[in-house]
């Protein structure tokens, strides 16, 4: 029965650490070399469709020049987001090359913009390579896609031409997010949710660079290459209003890191005094025990001894280790006879048999006890087992009268333990009786004075006992003289 509960309090143990970490190495493989395999797709992919569609661009080589070099510089300056995520004003100058020039035109563009960012470095490694690929097919996409609505190169402005934007606009946000979202994952293990997340917030700033990118083909239908120039001016003050809302949104979220780890080193000096005042009750009470068994030597060693078999039973029972509830029953079983401070000398010491007025007094330490501690917050809980250790599980027991699950689970398993302990140690009137007599009257006793459940745990444990009391017994109880 022992057992059975112990197993639905605990669960099932988790696997070692050893396959953990293999687990997640393969998965870091499998990823390594999936993302390998894309990148090597958008190089070469990107790098055929430019290679089939440059040969057959047309339209004006001037307005072509403009908007693709007005793009670049754009592309020079981005703006960071997350570390992962670069916006920039660029995107007005492609949809306006998406609209003049369509899948030549975008395509051939496309790569210079990719590495606009690493120019003045020493070389462009292979992810470098990647994004040229990747912009190359995203933007060629997107021009298909407005192809699909509205004219390439239009003389004069359409509904058509909106419809087309929305729809250039849609696939390159959607494709862009998704490849950029997978690689992310497959390089750094990142979750999916949080990456897409990163992406999202960039949605609105693809969709009003889009309505830019048609005002800006607007403007040079209406008015030739003036109005290129002049249409700039709005975009570049966007530029700026996005680039100091993120400063100051980068500004804030490092206050706020400043601020958490300012929280975090008070935390960690919190969790040192906390354990210093732990180190010091520890002592309180050890020096507590100590006086308790000096007062009386014919049990001497008995505080340490029941606190080490009541560990065991609580552990074996499903008590969690380290929680309230295990440091309540620690702390209980130490200074259960706490209240005997309050009991005369000449009671407490009497070698001979108690009188009938003698034995109530006697009876009234659990109820010092518990009036001694209960007054100190973190020994409340072990107050309570103090006020119970002599309840009966049969109602029988003192001081009040309780019983079955009325007694707390601390004041439970204590007669057992004690009663172990007491029945297998000497005393000055009789000689202590052997661990099969103490095991069989613990088990005649189940159900009246002891819980049945406690007694199967300690069945359960008996053996551990019988071979550790010897140990106990030489570290708890003083050297022969």
């Amino acid at each position: 029965m022992a057992k059975d509960l112990q197993r639905r309090l605990i669960g099932r143990p988790k696997p070692s650490g050893g396959s953990i970490n293999q687990t997640e190495a393969i998965d870091d493989q499998a990823r390594e070399q999936l993302h390998r395999v894309i990148v090597a797709v958008q190089i070469i992919g990107g790098a055929a469709l430019l290679a089939y569609v440059a040969p057959r661009f047309e339209g004006d080589i001037a307005l072509f020049l403009i908007l693709a070099g007005l793009n670049l510089a754009a592309e020079r300056w981005p703006i960071s987001i997350y570390g992962d995520t670069h916006l920039s004003v660029g995107f007005v100058l492609t949809m306006a090359i998406i609209i003049f020039f369509g899948v030549p035109g975008v395509a051939i563009v496309a790569p210079f913009e990719a590495l606009a960012g690493r120019i003045g470095r020493r070389s462009v490694d292979y992810l470098a390579l990647r994004t040229a690929g990747r912009s190359v097919l995203i933007y060629a996409a997107a021009a298909v896609a407005y192809a699909a609505f509205a004219r390439v190169n239009p003389q004069d402005l359409s509904w058509n031409m909106v419809a087309g934007v929305g729809a250039a606009t849609l696939v390159c946000f959607s494709a862009s997010a998704v490849l950029i979202t997978l690689s992310v994952w497959l390089r750094t293990g990142e979750q999916l949710r949080i990456v897409r997340e990163k992406q999202q917030w960039v949605a609105p700033h693809f969709a009003a660079l889009g309505v830019l990118g048609l005002a800006l083909a607007a403007a040079y239908i209406a008015v030739g290459y003036a109005g290129v120039v002049a249409f700039m001016t709005p975009a570049l003050m966007m530029r700026l209003a996005m680039k100091q809302y993120v400063d100051k949104t980068a500004e804030n979220v490092e206050k706020l890191k400043q601020q958490n780890a300012a929280l975090h080193s008070a935390n960690i000096e919190i969790v040192r005094v906390s354990d210093e005042l732990q180190v010091s009750y520890d002592g309180t009470l050890e020096a507590l025990v100590n006086a308790l068994d000096a007062r009386d030597q014919e049990t001497k060693g008995h505080s340490i001894r029941v606190s080490h078999y009541m560990m065991d039973i609580a552990r074996e029972i499903g008590i969690v280790e380290g929680t309230k509830q295990w440091i309540d029953m620690q702390r209980g079983s130490l200074l259960h006879d706490v209240g005997k401070i309050g009991v005369s000398d000449t009671i407490l010491l009497k070698p001979g048999k108690l009188t009938g007025e003698e034995w109530e007094l006697m009876r009234k330490h659990p109820e010092i006890g518990f009036n001694m501690l209960n007054k100190v917050e973190f020994l409340q809980g072990a107050a309570e087992i103090i006020l119970g250790h002599h309840e009966r599980w049969d109602g029988e027991g003192y001081p009040r009268a309780l019983r079955g699950d009325e007694i707390p689970l601390g004041a439970r398993i204590f007669p057992v333990v004690d009663t172990f302990d007491s029945m297998t140690s000497d005393r000055p009137y009789r000689k202590a009786k052997s661990t099969l007599d103490a095991m069989n009257e613990i088990l005649r006793c189940s159900g009246t004075q002891f819980d049945p459940l406690v007694v199967e745990a300690f069945l359960d444990i008996y053996e551990t006992w019988v071979k550790a009391r010897e140990e106990l017994h030489a570290i708890s109880m003083p050297a022969a003289a």
